[in-house]
């Protein structure tokens, strides 16, 4: 085989892995799209701290397969940063239409949760406030 028809091979290598990996790709879009459906703001949407937990991951893997982990964090930082911008999208979408409604979890308007505000005060009954329930 000459050097060229070796090249030819290769690069049709690079098209059939091009073809899975955008197949994969647009799985992982369809999952990151469902999944913006179940958050409620941008802070969870953005959720730097996952963004960082998998930027982790992808460069020990790269690392175990031999690939230069800067190369696997910067295809990932820029495919983070182009699905968060759908997901703002969507979010934005989302509010406009209304279908955001209150948080599932909180008190309605002007109720205190059992145990707190002034009554339970006035008995001595207070509960303390609950910080950073996640």
């Amino acid at each position: 085989m000459t050097g060229m028809e070796r090249i030819e091979a290769l690069r049709g290598s690079i098209d059939g892995l091009d073809r899975q990996i955008i197949e994969l790709l647009a799985q992982r879009t369809a999952i990151v799209m469902e999944l913006t459906e179940h958050k409620r703001d941008e802070a969870t949407v953005r959720s730097p701290g996952r963004v960082e937990q998998v930027i982790d991951k992808v460069r020990r893997i790269a690392t175990e397969h031999g690939m230069p982990p800067g190369v696997a964090e910067g295809t990932y930082r820029a495919l983070i940063h182009e699905l968060t911008e759908l997901q703002l999208v969507r979010l934005a979408e989302r509010k406009a239409a209304g279908l955001l409604g209150p948080e599932p979890d909180a008190e309605p308007a002007g109720i205190e949760p059992a145990g707190t505000g002034p009554a339970a005060e006035a008995a001595g009954t207070a509960q303390p406030a609950r910080e950073g329930a996640a």
